[in-house]
């Protein structure tokens, strides 16, 4: 049976939101990545992914993987004036337990080059 997902099974209309999409080469230095400039719908795995060059060209990219990255949130961990190592995003001492609140990290979509004959 073949149905739409329901709001409670992650369905409804698509959310628009930034991502990342890192484009995977087969050689080295083929590989890429770059943030979305504005919020589109979140590609799914096997989907294919059309992309425009600044000349004109295309290529299509079909998605291997979308991941997802969550940390504590910045109200879960110590003010940066209280770190001696750096930054907010590396703390000196892990959290007591398990986190309370988290913060989302952009979408990292990976895709790899496909020929038009297997993008259909």
């Amino acid at each position: 049976m073949d149905r739409e997902l329901g709001p409670e099974q992650g369905g409804g209309p698509p959310v628009l939101l930034p991502w990342t999409l890192v484009v995977e080469g087969e050689e080295e230095g083929e590989s890429w990545s770059a943030d979305l400039e504005h919020g589109a719908a979140l590609p799914r795995v096997g989907e294919v992914i059309e992309f425009i060059a600044d000349d004109g060209t295309q290529s299509r990219l079909r998605v291997t993987s979308v991941v997802h990255t969550v940390q504590h949130a910045s109200s879960d961990r110590p003010p940066v004036g209280t770190e001696s190592r750096g930054p907010n995003s590396t703390v000196d001492e892990p959290a007591d337990g398990p986190p309370t609140v988290l913060r989302a990290g952009l979408p990292r979509v990976h895709a790899v080059r496909v020929d038009d004959a297997s993008a259909g």
